[in-house]
Parts: C-alpha cells; structure tokens; sequence
C-alpha cells in the first residue's frame, strides 16, 4: 500500500519569505563593493607593472561581484520556486480533495447499492 504523501506548504512558505531577505543584503553588498572599487580609481598605475596588477585585479574584482550578484539572484530563484511549489502542492490537494469528493458523490448514487461512499 503506498504511504501517504505530507507536504508542509506552510514550512515551504517560510523557507522561501526567509531567503528573499538575505537575496536583498547580498544584491546591497554587490553594489557597494562596485561603488568602492570604482572610487578608488585606478591604483595601478601607467608603468609595466601597474598594467600587470590591474590585469590580474579587474577581472578578480569583477568576477566577485558577479558571484555575489549571482548568488544573490539564485536565492530570489529559489524563493520562488519554493513559492510555486507550495502553490502547485496545495492545488494537487485541492483537485484531489474535489475529485474524491465527486467520486464519492457518484459512487454513493444508485439506490439500494450497500457499496460506495467513502470508508
């Protein structure tokens, strides 16, 4: 016999309100970072070595905060997927829960049948 399948939609719900906050500080903390690097100018300089440091800096310094942006973009995703999935599970019960019910309703028509009905 199949066990029944439990889904906490509620805990589903507070998973997903719990992430948009922390999406929120990481999409801030990105900004800031770009604001920062970008007043400090250019602390490399013109000379041969100055070209070589900025070289290796930029990009470093841009991949950061792509992956912070990107993170924080992932836990938006997330927090609506979790959203959408709550939703969709407590729809899946719904239809359930009304096609049981006209099931029910069908089963338990027809006069004298000592079958139907839920047991």
């Amino acid at each position: 016999m199949p066990e029944n399948l439990r889904v906490d939609t509620d805990g589903l719900e507070r998973a997903a309100a719990a992430l948009q906050p922390v999406a929120e500080r990481l999409r801030v903390l990105a900004e800031g970072v770009g604001r920062q690097l970008n007043a400090l100018g250019d602390p490399a300089g013109d000379d041969k070595f100055g070209r070589q440091f900025k070289g290796k800096h930029d990009p470093s310094a841009q991949l950061v905060i792509e992956g912070v942006t990107g993170v924080g973009r992932a836990l938006t995703e997330a927090r609506t997927g979790l959203s959408k999935m709550a939703s969709l599970f407590e729809a899946a019960e719904t239809g359930a829960t009304r096609t049981t019910s006209r099931l029910n309703s069908a089963i338990g028509e027809g006069g004298t049948s000592t079958g139907g009905g839920r047991r």
